[in-house]
């Protein structure tokens, strides 16, 4: 028969075993073995479902069996150490599966250090001085964790794509997985771009992962430094993957924004989504993919919040997403037409500004934004008459001065104002005789 074998430098403490809650590590957020439970519920299982194991001690086996005891008018088959009896039962841990027995021993395994794993015959069950040993049958359970092993644990073989103090970061070949010192903690359906080893996450006694996904991705992303993964990351990312669709970069209540990093790794280009590039690529406009990086819209929105000036793509109060290009010669008759209002008396406000573009809506033709004191002008102008784009300037002028908005009663009646004083004023009516 097989075995697997997990050992560790350093020398269990067997009463730690038999006390509950019995563990050095409780203080240590960085070690998996912080609850004084996970041996219990090992042996636990094993004995409940009849594996065979043994454990060593240096070269001195540690004797694990059962006894019944009948309390209270029920059955309990406690667990006894070396003949003394503990207060462990094989009912704990009914919920555990194979692969969480090893994650314990594994787990504790790497907190003590220089683990390592194998398959060995029952021949070379044996224990090894100045170390801790633990065998266990190979059922077809027990063999499907070990020919699983790099989905369970990560190795130190395998090189991060990028690590911090804080974090290992892995690209991803499936479903999300996090782990803790490379113990796997969570997993989720959703196909991800990378697999995250976060050192100081939040487990339960299950080893269970216990805090928020997304909480703590935008945090491990947000502040990754290195700008080749950044680059990686940009040009990658997708809607189909958890950090594309799922994760809120635009938090209301979350202050955290992008480090200067990315916005080094960006400097030169910018960023627009995919649904605002593929309404622009239907109206058969072409994004200039060296200038500009399609993004999914949640990032994009966390971008252009932390960086001023990154999207390819500027907001217009009440209006769809605008994607700027310039066009010297709409320019030229915008301001051909601000000279012609000029010389009638009539001023354009000289704080106002003008960007040219493509609205997302097509029925928008120009939109001014209070906020911004800008002036956003639809390309299609540049096959309209002067005439046409002094309409345009004077009432996104009154907009500005009047914060007066469409269609609304109030803009109507100033316009009719407007026009009637011009009429009384080329007559010259003095309405106050």
């Amino acid at each position: 028969m097989k075995y697997l074998r997990i050992s560790n430098k350093g020398i269990l403490d067997i009463k730690l075993v038999a006390l509950m809650g019995g563990t050095t590590k409780g203080n240590d957020t960085y070690k998996l073995g912080q609850f004084g439970t996970g041996m219990k519920y090992t042996f636990a299982y094993l004995l409940r479902n009849n594996i065979e194991f043994n454990l060593f001690i240096e070269d001195k086996e540690i004797k694990i069996h059962t006894k019944y005891e009948r309390i209270s008018d029920m059955d309990f088959n406690i667990i006894y150490i070396n003949n003394e009896k503990t207060s462990i039962t094989t009912n704990m841990g009914l919920d555990w599966e194979a692969w969480m027995i090893i994650r314990e021993l594994w787990s504790n395994a790497l907190d003590e250090g220089t683990a390592s794993y194998s398959l060995v015959d029952q021949k070379d069950t044996i224990g090894k001085s100045g170390f801790t040993s633990f065998y266990i049958g190979l059922t077809p359970e027990i063999l499907e964790v070990y020919n699983n092993w790099n989905k369970y644990f990560i190795s130190k073989s395998v090189e991060p794509i990028y690590e911090s103090d804080v974090v290992r970061i892995f690209p991803a070949k499936g479903p999300l997985q996090l782990y803790k010192q490379g113990i796997l903690i969570h997993e989720l359906k959703q196909e991800s771009l990378f697999n995250y080893d976060i050192k100081h996450t939040p487990i339960n006694e299950l080893r269970e992962f216990k805090g928020s996904v997304e909480y703590e991705l935008i945090k491990v992303l947000m502040n990754i430094t290195d700008t080749d993964t950044i680059r990686y990351f940009l040009e990658n990312v997708t809607e189909n993957h958890y950090e594309g669709k799922d994760i809120d970069f635009d938090y209301g209540w979350y202050s955290q924004k992008f480090n200067s990093a990315w916005e080094e790794t960006l400097k030169g280009v910018k960023v627009i989504h995919k649904k605002a590039a593929e309404k622009l690529k239907n109206r058969g406009i072409k994004i200039d993919e060296a200038a500009n990086i399609i993004v999914p819209e949640k990032l994009y929105k966390g971008l252009t919040k932390s960086f001023d000036g990154i999207g390819a793509l500027r907001v217009s109060k009440a209006v769809n997403d605008f994607f700027e290009i310039y066009n010297e010669k709409l320019h030229d008759k915008v301001m051909k037409a601000k000279g012609i209002l000029e010389k009638t008396g009539y001023y354009i406000e000289p704080e106002l500004t003008f960007t040219y573009g493509i609205f997302g809506d097509k029925k928008v033709l120009a939109k001014v934004d209070l906020d911004t004191k800008k002036v956003y002008i639809s390309e299609k102008h540049i096959d309209t008459d002067i005439f046409s784009i002094c309409t345009m300037l004077i009432e996104e002028n009154e907009h500005f001065k009047t914060g007066f908005t469409d269609e609304s009663r109030a803009f109507q009646q100033h316009f009719i104002n407007l026009y009637a004083n011009s009429i009384l004023e080329k007559a010259s009516v003095d309405l106050l005789n």
